[in-house]
């Protein structure tokens, strides 16, 4: 992939503006320079087309059931890929901000959706240099090599990637929105509800449309 893509413009400022607001107490203006940065770590020159998306499974950290073995695999940080490697199953694609357990994306052999926003612009370069295959994304305009999706944590960017790409059946593994895994504070528990609003959000956009989504603990 050579330029920036966006998947969806006017869905991408909804959210945005939503997270905002939800969180004034963040600095978003790093998101900028963190636009401009990922773009020099892209090495995938692939298509996402490439992959079949027709069923997708999405774990994400909180997952008590191992998933299908049917369908492409999409694990939601480096946490859920060691969790995938225990149940013997592999990643297709991760989604990841690298910071949680992104040693575990190292020698993954697989797509990693490593996302790049003003608060890890410090250690993005040391991981994102030694991903295999990396398509950078990004949480405003993107500057180059980079993907824009909707969306505000790792959990249901996962969630707008499989419903864009047209799958017809999308099943959530993890998603438990009362349980904290990688830390319990006021930021993580807000992040968890604009997580769980914009799920639902991707729950309706559905309804009426060829794609099924199925919550699964």
């Amino acid at each position: 992939m050579r330029g920036g893509i966006v998947l969806d413009p006017m869905e991408w400022l909804l959210v945005r503006n939503y997270y905002m607001t939800m969180l004034p107490q963040l600095n978003f203006s790093g998101d900028y320079l963190a636009a401009e940065l990922a773009p020099s770590f892209c090495n995938y020159d692939g298509d996402l087309r490439e992959f079949r998306w027709d069923v997708v499974n999405v774990v994400m950290p909180a997952a008590e059931v191992r998933p299908s073995d049917d369908g492409l695999l999409i694990a939601v940080e480096g946490y859920s890929v060691r969790l995938l490697r225990d149940w013997g199953l592999n990643p297709d694609i991760v989604v990841t901000d690298f910071d949680f357990m992104p040693e575990e994306l190292i020698n993954c052999d697989c797509l990693v959706l490593g996302h790049a926003h003003g608060d890890n612009i410090e250690y993005y370069p040391k991981y994102a240099s030694k991903v295999r295959k990396l398509l950078p994304t990004v949480q405003v305009w993107p500057r180059g090599c980079s993907l824009l999706i909707p969306g505000f944590t790792d959990g249901d960017r996962a969630v707008y990637l499989a419903y864009y790409m047209g799958s017809r059946e999308i099943r959530i593994y993890g998603f438990n929105p009362g349980k904290t895994v990688k830390r319990n504070d006021e930021i993580k528990r807000a992040k968890l509800e604009i997580a769980k609003a914009l799920i639902d959000r991707v729950i309706r956009k559905a309804v009426g449309s060829n794609t099924m989504i199925k919550l699964i603990k």
